[in-house]
């Protein structure tokens, strides 16, 4: 990933292949995040999670985060959602579509992966591809 370029010069990021738009996106996301830090031979090096910094990470306060996320979702869907009977797969999906976390073509062109003229429906009805009309408001894909 990365390559020493010298002392004075730092270091280079190589890629085994050209990065798609969204990766470029998180990439400068984790550079801003992590450019001002600096690592030091004498100080312990720890991990801290910063929802319960006392206790730190458990499976219980993750779940609590993800199914009380900023975003206004009603509880009364997501209470069920990970019951243990339900396979893991089906359980993502849904928190994803909850949280319009799906590849949809709107979210794409937000994440510059796709262009704003091909947002359309793959139906071919004219709207635009967003979760709720895939879900709710398509008259071929709705049905489904």
């Amino acid at each position: 990933m990365r390559r020493g370029l010298g002392a004075a010069d730092g270091w280079e990021r190589l890629w085994r292949r050209r990065l798609l738009a969204w990766e470029e996106e998180s990439v400068r996301e984790c550079y801003v995040l992590l450019h001002n830090i600096v690592l030091q031979e004498n100080v312990e090096d720890t991990w801290r999670w910063l929802l319960d910094p006392i206790h730190g990470y458990s499976v219980r306060g993750a779940y609590c985060f993800l199914t009380t996320s900023s975003e206004l979702v009603d509880r009364s869907q997501v209470v069920n959602i990970w019951h243990k009977h339900i396979p893991s797969k089906v359980s993502l999906f849904v928190w994803r579509l909850l949280r319009n976390r799906l590849p949809t073509k709107d979210n794409l062109v937000r994440l510059s992966v796709l262009s704003r003229e091909d947002a359309v429906c793959v139906s071919g009805c004219g709207s635009q591809e967003t979760t709720t009309h895939l879900f709710l408001g398509c008259d071929v894909f709705g049905s489904l």
